[in-house]
């Protein structure tokens, strides 16, 4: 449960885990940094967290980690991850420029047809982002995590 590559990542489930009080409230905190990571990889694992989460007694926090565990030792599928950048899109779709809609629909038709890659699409999500403050995607481990 604890093997990953990045160390505050590590840090944050031993205290989710080791946690005095649990709450899922933390869970769910933890939860919206991974969603759209998750989502990416396995819709069927992003169901079966929010499933999990749906619980508000309990505090599944070992099962929680090894279902997103799950999620990224799965196979990348270019529709899961068309799906994620999605989602990620509709958070300003509606502010964005027909300039920023052209290059996003540009890069997904790109990564579609394999002559661009999820990276650029990615990047120019993280930009839009950044333009726009949506603060709930920059903390998102979407754009850092592979």
């Amino acid at each position: 449960m604890l093997e990953v590559k990045d160390k505050n990542l590590s840090a944050i489930k031993c205290q989710n885990a080791t946690i005095a009080a649990p709450k899922t409230v933390l869970l769910e905190k933890e939860w919206g940094r991974y969603k759209y990571a998750i989502l990416e990889k396995s819709p069927a694992v992003y169901q079966a967290i929010r499933t999990l989460l749906k619980d508000k007694e309990v505090y599944p926090v070992q099962e929680f980690y090894r279902l997103i565990d799950t999620a990224f030792a799965e196979e990348p599928h270019p529709g899961y991850a068309e799906n994620a950048a999605a989602h990620v899109w509709g958070y300003f779709k509606k502010h964005a420029t027909d300039t920023e809609r052209k290059q996003y629909e540009k890069n997904l038709a790109n990564y579609r047809n394999n002559t661009g890659t999820l990276a650029t699409l990615k990047r120019q999500l993280f930009k839009i982002a950044e333009k726009y403050e949506v603060d709930y995607l920059l903390q998102s481990l979407y754009f850092y995590l592979e």
